[in-house]
């Protein structure tokens, strides 16, 4: 992993800011990913009762934000092809929020129960 992979940010930096998201109150998940939805820091913090890491391994949460912006990207260029998914914040009824924030080298995704 070389610093190109993520920017002009270090993995040293990464680790810091996923310690950093880990620690506020009701995160479950802070997944740092390339591009490509490959995990390149992570922290699995807490999991209601019906989600547990057995169940929902961090490779199929990477995977699912991957996909979750995607199809975001999809869509806004569909309305306009010049335009890019700066965040993106989805909240269920039972109180989940994700959120993610993609930026030129690597993708940040944190879910948490509100």
């Amino acid at each position: 992993m070389t610093e190109s992979d993520t920017g002009d940010v270090s993995i040293q930096e990464l680790q810091d800011t996923v310690s950093r998201l880990a620690s506020h109150k009701g995160v479950q998940s802070v997944l740092i990913l390339n591009r490509e939805g490959d995990i390149l820091a992570e922290s699995i913090v807490n999991f209601t009762p019906s989600l547990n890491v057995d169940e929902a391994p961090k490779h199929e949460l990477a995977k699912q934000s991957h996909k979750l912006l995607t199809s975001a990207r999809a869509y806004l260029q569909s309305l306009d092809p010049n335009d890019e998914v700066a965040f993106l914040q989805l909240r269920s009824k039972n109180n989940h929020e994700v959120m993610i924030a993609p930026h030129e080298g690597y993708v940040l995704a944190v879910s948490k129960r509100l």
